[in-house]
């Protein structure tokens, strides 16, 4: 079962509020191509698909044209849709009847059923250790729709699509006190379960889903808590998959645990200054009964229409910066950061964003963000040093956070203080 693996869209993101729907036009036709060369038995698209919960129209319209498109590219492939947690989740939902009829499959929210049958419902005195793993299979099945969430390929193998679930929105299958980490693996564990009863044949099974695995590497993610949702452990999905089809985390790469294959195909384009890796999409070719290596997975790279660039590589002083910017080829279409050493006797200038603009005028250039860098002074610890007002104006402000802290500044706090100075300064 060949499948082609793409995530994070971000459809309508703007970067510095300037329009990108030109740079996602030209990244999806590049994913059409490659699925009309590749001819897959399977798209999946593992959530993030817009950038906000309520997309603008012109982001709706490019969403529904990109899955025609890549129909059109190979009829057959079932298209399969899993809302992130940037999605709305009824957002999606309301159409994906509709998206039926193009042999695409989306996921946004869990599909509870309405009523439960009184024979269904578990005993009330039944201790969590009880439940087997066959039990929970059946309470899952018992109050969810699981059918819309398995995607059964003919002689292929199965596609499981876990849409974005926060802790707290994970089903009870072991009684009603089950700590959220115990519900995540039931969960998991059980809806894998319900293929493993009917994958006689040890097809190839595919789980799709939106999260952060402990294991992986966040790239700019701040790690402790991705997006809003704790991390999860790779070992809660179990063992009966053979490939786990991840988006959230925008830095591609691959996981193993006990001889399971993870992948995090990364963004389809950079979404920050900080994404600086090569974007792709992942294809893998996937045998019944062999689990798949790191080497199984193929990446085909997305070209970008307009790269994010930062320069000088390393912060010079603000009119040193300005001169180089004077370099810049007037065709090179990109998005620019500048790095700026600033202290205090060369402060950034007040009008450094209108310095900039009037020197990129008749250039393509589009700029972004001063990157703000200030060397550290010998910071004292005891607030009493301190005497006189004027000591604290000769500080940068992450120096008088850190003082006020009495302690090492971490170093991601220091990166917020420098990009809100930054932005007061342009005036935002």
């Amino acid at each position: 079962m060949k499948i082609i693996h793409t995530s994070d869209w971000h459809l309508g993101h703007q970067l510095y509020k300037h329009d990108r729907d030109d740079e996602f036009e030209y990244a999806i036709r590049q994913l059409v191509e490659i699925v009309d060369m590749e001819q897959p038995d399977a798209l999946v698209i593992s959530g993030d698909i817009f950038d906000t919960p309520s997309p603008s129209t012109s982001a709706q319209q490019l969403y529904h044209r990109s899955l025609l498109l890549l129909h059109e590219a190979c009829r057959s492939m079932p298209i399969v849709v899993i809302a992130g947690n940037h999605d709305g989740k009824s957002f999606l939902d309301v159409s994906k009847d509709l998206w039926q009829l193009a042999n695409v499959h989306v996921i946004g929210l869990l599909d509870r059923k309405p009523q439960l049958e009184e024979s269904d419902k578990e005993e009330p005195d039944k201790a969590a250790s009880d439940f087997s793993l066959a039990d929970m299979a059946r309470a899952l099945k018992a109050h969810y729709n699981v059918d819309k969430q398995i995607i059964r390929i003919p002689q292929k193998g199965y596609i499981v699509a876990i849409p974005h679930i926060y802790d707290a929105g994970y089903p009870q299958l072991a009684g009603e006190y089950e700590e959220a980490a115990a519900r995540r693996e039931h969960y998991f564990q059980s809806l894998l379960e319900v293929v493993n009863q009917e994958n006689t044949e040890n097809f190839p099974v595919v789980v799709l889903a939106h999260l952060a695995l402990t294991s992986g590497d966040s790239g700019w993610h701040d790690w402790g808590s991705v997006g809003g949702q704790t991390t999860t452990h790779q070992s809660e999905f179990g063992s009966q998959y053979s490939y786990l089809a991840l988006g959230h985390i925008h830095k591609q790469q691959t996981l193993m645990t006990d001889g399971k294959m993870a992948r995090y195909c990364g963004s389809l384009i950079p979404v920050s200054f900080s994404e600086t890796e090569s974007h792709s999409v992942t294809i893998i070719d996937l045998k019944p009964g062999i689990s798949p290596v790191s080497e199984d997975a193929r990446t085909q790279e997305i070209s970008q229409l307009r790269p994010l660039r930062t320069m000088p590589d390393t912060p010079r002083p603000f009119k040193e910066v300005l001169h180089l910017i004077e370099s810049i080829d007037p065709a090179e279409d990109c998005y620019l950061r500048l790095q700026v050493s600033i202290t205090a006797e060369s402060p950034l200038p007040p009008d450094a964003m209108a310095q900039v603009l009037r020197t990129l005028e008749g250039r393509k250039a589009r700029f972004c963000e001063f990157k703000i860098v200030a060397p550290e002074k010998e910071m004292v610890n005891e607030p009493k040093a301190i005497q006189d007002p004027s000591q604290l104006r000769e500080m940068t402000p992450v120096q008088v956070a850190q003082y006020a802290q009495s302690e090492v500044l971490p170093e991601i706090y220091k990166d917020m203080f420098d990009e809100v100075c930054a932005r007061l300064n342009q005036g935002e």
